[in-house]
């Protein structure tokens, strides 16, 4: 009976332990599709500098005027209160008007109300998707690319503020439709910082991937990963990478900035106040994919040996059980004598 017992405990043990090890690498699978895929560095133009033929036409702001991407800065807040945004740093909201004033640019500050009138009265196919986000940083993420697709522009957090504006006025220059700044080196698209033109043909491949991410992305359980992979840089890679394979063969016109040279141009304090202890513990995981893969390569291969020896596993556990058990039972019956 005893050692009936400890098989049928032994075998449970097991599944339990196969069914958490496929849980874990089932979840982990949303934060590294994109290090399965090629690099995107393949397919849009990585910006190292920029540097126009003739500076002294920056000095004149008129002379963006030619640009398709407009002298505007849109920036998301929940009210027009942006002392709220944070109690450890200062929102950049003033400092791109003071900085970019000069150079005739005007920041457009977008409360949660704006955006919902603007989803409702250009996007209606996006509205229900946009409602039913669980959390306020899904729809702050799809906001920044509705208002940019929407009217052209910059867009930047109010974690992120202008380090040289004649960069940007450069970046304009290049004719680029669209312009991300990097994730994990250049090997993803962030979403802190973007530039693009009115009317951006990738931005709305994006509205359209994140639509189609939205279902699926309820059966991720950490918020952390559910934002990244539905809304957030995880969605906007996959996008590119799908918008570039689509048109393979084809130059993209898009552009992403050199972490390096990203700094240069904007900075960013990476408040990231919206993230809980599960982005907090996973946010190393998230910049380093060569760190998160080996975890998840580690894990795959747990799960492999287990399957494998299992018979083995079983006889293994089951006899160590059986000893405990026995043993306990003997104890009881020298104590009850």
């Amino acid at each position: 009976m005893v050692i009936w017992f400890g098989s049928r405990l032994s075998k449970f043990a097991v599944l339990i332990l196969c069914l958490v090890i496929a849980f874990v690498i089932h979840q982990s699978s949303f934060a590294i599709e994109s290090a399965f895929t090629s690099p995107i560095s393949e397919s849009l133009d990585i910006i190292e500098r920029c540097i126009p033929d003739d500076t002294e036409p920056l000095k004149n702001p008129e002379s963006v005027a030619e640009s398709k991407i407009p002298n505007t800065i849109h920036q998301i807040w929940k009210t027009t209160d942006v002392r709220t945004f944070s109690k450890e740093m200062e929102a950049s909201y003033k400092v791109w008007k003071d900085k970019t004033r000069p150079f005739n640019y005007t920041v457009k500050l977008w409360t949660d109300d704006d955006v919902l009138k603007l989803v409702k009265s250009k996007y209606p196919w996006l509205l229900s998707t946009y409602e039913a986000y669980s959390h306020n940083i899904q729809r702050a993420d799809i906001a920044r690319l509705v208002v940019l697709h929407a009217e052209g522009g910059l867009y930047a957090d109010l974690d992120v503020f202008p380090r040289d504006v004649t960069k940007i006025q450069c970046l304009q220059r290049l004719g680029l439709p669209t312009i991300f700044a990097p994730t994990s080196g250049t090997s993803g698209l962030s979403n802190h910082f973007i530039m693009a033109e009115r009317g951006s043909s990738f931005l709305k491949w994006a509205l359209y991937k994140a639509k189609r991410r939205a279902a699926t992305s309820q059966h991720i359980l950490l918020p952390y990963l559910q934002v990244f992979w539905s809304t957030g840089p995880t969605m906007v890679t996959a996008a590119f990478q799908e918008y570039a394979w689509l048109y393979s063969g084809q130059h993209h016109y898009l552009g992403l900035l050199d972490d390096g040279y990203v700094r240069a141009v904007v900075g960013h304090a990476a408040g990231r106040s919206w993230q809980g202890p599960d982005g907090q513990a996973l946010n190393y995981l998230a910049d380093h994919n060569g760190s998160l893969m080996v975890v998840i390569f580690v894990l795959m291969m747990i799960f492999g040996l287990v399957c494998v020896v299992k018979r083995g596993f079983l006889i293994i556990v089951g006899g160590f059980l059986h000893r405990i058990i026995s043993g306990g039972t003997r104890g009881s019956s020298w104590s009850s004598s």
